[in-house]
C-alpha cells in the first residue's frame, strides 16, 4: 500500500487531472471573491459603526444648544456676582493665563487677568446699589470657542450719585476642564 501525502497528492491531481485543477481554481477564486467583496466590507462596516470616534460637527452651522446653555448659566452668574460685588466669582470666570486680554470700559489699555481683576476690584468697592441688566444676548458656539454679545444697562450709586449707563459688551469663551472661562473682554460705552 502507497501512502502519499496531501500535497503530493494535489500536485499529481494537477498533473493528471488538469479539469480537476480548474475546478479548484475557481473554487478557490469564488472563495477569494466572496471573502474580498462580501465578508471584507461587512466586517468594515461592523468595526465603524462601533468604534468611538465622534461625530463630525459642524462649526460654522450647528448651534451646539448644550453649550448654548451652559454660557446662558455662565452669564446669569456674572450678573448675579456683580450685582452682590462678589470679587471671588467674577474673578472666577477668566482664564489665568498670558492669553486673556481685555479692553474697556474704564482703562483705555489692554489688560491682562491682572489688571482686569484689580480694575473690578478698585470698581465695585467705590460703588453701591449695582444693578446691571442684560439685553438681546447672543451667543454662538464653535466648539469649544464661545461668544457672548449683548447690551448692558447698567445703575449704581459712585459718591452719592446715581449713575447710569448703557454699551456693548462681548465676551469670548474658552470651555476648559474646569468649565467655560473668559478669554477676551469687550466693552463700549453707548455715546
Amino acid at each position: 500500500m502507497l501512502v502519499v501525502s496531501e500535497e503530493i497528492g494535489v500536485l499529481l491531481l494537477h498533473i493528471l487531472c488538469p479539469k480537476e485543477r480548474q475546478k479548484r481554481e475557481v473554487k478557490r477564486h469564488e472563495q477569494t471573491y466572496v471573502w474580498q467583496t462580501l465578508l471584507l466590507p461587512v466586517l468594515f462596516l461592523l468595526v465603524s459603526c462601533t468604534s468611538e470616534r465622534p461625530l463630525q460637527q459642524d462649526l460654522i452651522n450647528d448651534p451646539f444648544p448644550v453649550a448654548q446653555a451652559e454660557l446662558c448659566e455662565v452669564i446669569k452668574s456674572i450678573v448675579k456676582d456683580a450685582k452682590m460685588a462678589n470679587m471671588e466669582g467674577l474673578q472666577a470666570v477668566h482664564l489665568v493665563s498670558d492669553k486673556f486680554t481685555k479692553f474697556g470700559p474704564r482703562n483705555f489699555d489692554r489688560q491682562d487677568v491682572a489688571s482686569t481683576n484689580e480694575s473690578e476690584a478698585t470698581f465695585f468697592s467705590s460703588i453701591s446699589n449695582f444693578k446691571l441688566e442684560v439685553k438681546d444676548l447672543k451667543i454662538d458656539v464653535f466648539g469649544d470657542i464661545g461668544i457672548a454679545t449683548y447690551y448692558p444697562h447698567v445703575s449704581f450709586v459712585h459718591d452719592g450719585e446715581e449713575k447710569k449707563t448703557s454699551g456693548r459688551q462681548t465676551l469670548v469663551f474658552l470651555k476648559t476642564k474646569n468649565g467655560w472661562k473668559i478669554v477676551h473682554e469687550y466693552a463700549t460705552p453707548k455715546k
